[in-house]
């Protein structure tokens, strides 16, 4: 080594480090990432089944397929506070793959689904929160199951789309919990089944993929809009995808994620866009660490960020931010690949996962907690 190179060792050390000082993320260290842990067993195993956060803080489980694949009418309540589950109330019909959503007056409407035998359901019941029963209340004007449904600005329940058994459905309709009637609305551009619903900061609702009229996958998106009850088309999903995850951000934009792609299940996508309300386009967004379908709806976390789990045995976050955009794996993981497990947040920010589906499945008891 020469005296010259020798004498420049210090002065490229110095560079380096003063370099590697005004790297952006060294200024924007990366957050933690939380981590699952293993929760308390249900009474008893559910796959496809709803959970929804009661007006006491505790989580109202409503049917599901059963280990043994039996669909269940029963339903359990289970209590954070204690991390016990209890018996709860059983619905007028069992159901799985139906939806639950919450009414203005403290009740849940839950609708849908199928149920023994495979059959599509019509039907419709609520849960009233203050005498712990379900009461059956009018039926929808088709027979649903793998729609999507949204609780809008004004009170009303949308559902859309789905499957009769027959056939996937373009038709829509609201619940209004004052009359206790189901009413259609305008029909959405094509039929849809296994589609996202998102409620956008506006009122209006964002529909996106799912599988047409001949089980093709879909790229296209619509709105709906409240005020006229009516679709209409929005800008295309770069990439057709069903079965996939959404959440609405806290800038309002929406994060949608994986599902099967053109190919069906031979296609499982890893890749995830974000379409902006203001330019009505989806935009990638990266690509995440598993490939994964038959997701729950995603959670978006008290900071924004957006939680993904089902469709691998791990959970991973999305971080919207311009600084740090991308995704990261929680620590700890489920015992296998889960499938339609019901996924909810609680007030103090944590997700409980419940149940779900194995690759086979068949459905279990078991159940996780994410920690941030």
């Amino acid at each position: 080594m020469t005296a010259r190179s020798a004498g420049l060792v210090p002065v490229c050390a110095l560079l380096l480090g003063a370099l590697s000082l005004s790297k952006p993320q060294s200024n924007y260290p990366p957050l933690p990432v939380g981590r699952l842990v293993p929760g308390t067993e249900m009474t008893t195993s559910r796959g496809g089944a709803t959970a929804t956060l009661l007006p006491d803080q505790k989580v109202l489980i409503a049917g599901g397929k059963q280990a043994s694949g039996a669909i269940l009418a029963t339903t359990e309540i289970y209590d954070p506070n204690t991390e016990k589950f209890s018996k709860g109330a059983r619905m007028t019909v069992p159901r799985e793959g139906h939806i639950a959503a919450v009414l203005e007056d403290s009740k849940i409407i839950i609708a849908g689904g199928q149920t023994t035998g495979g059959a599509a359901l019509a039907s419709s019941e609520d849960y009233d929160f203050e005498t712990g029963r379900f009461t059956r209340r009018g039926n929808m004007h088709a027979r649903r199951m793998h729609m999507a449904a949204v609780t809008l600005r004004d009170g009303r329940v949308l559902v859309t789309g789905g499957e009769d058994g027959a056939q996937n459905l373009d038709s829509a309709e609201t619940y209004d919990v004052l009359t206790g009637k189901w009413t259609l609305v305008g029909k959405m551009t094509t039929p849809r089944a296994n589609h996202t619903a998102t409620l956008l900061l506006d009122g209006r609702v964002l529909i996106a993929g799912g599988t047409g009229l001949h089980h093709n996958t879909l790229a296209s998106a619509e709105i709906f809009n409240p005020k006229t009850n009516q679709f209409a088309a929005t800008g295309s999903l770069r990439e057709a995808r069903s079965q996939h995850t959404s959440a609405l951000l806290g800038m309002g934009k929406v994060f949608i994620g994986g599902g099967t792609g053109a190919s069906g299940r031979k296609d499982i996508l890893a890749s995830a866009e974000v379409y902006d309300p203001q330019t009505a386009t989806f935009a990638a967004t990266g690509v995440m660490h598993e490939a994964r379908f038959k997701l729950p709806p995603s959670t978006a976390l008290l900071d924004d960020r957006v939680l993904i789990l089902g469709g691998a045995s791990t959970a991973e976050i999305y971080d919207p931010s311009p600084r740090r955009q991308g995704f990261q794996t929680a620590s700890g993981n489920l015992d296998t690949a889960r499938f339609y497990p019901a996924v909810i947040e609680l007030s103090d920010g944590s997700t409980r996962i419940f149940g779900g589906y194995d690759a086979v499945g068949v459905s279990t008891a078991k159940t996780w907690i994410y920690r941030p």
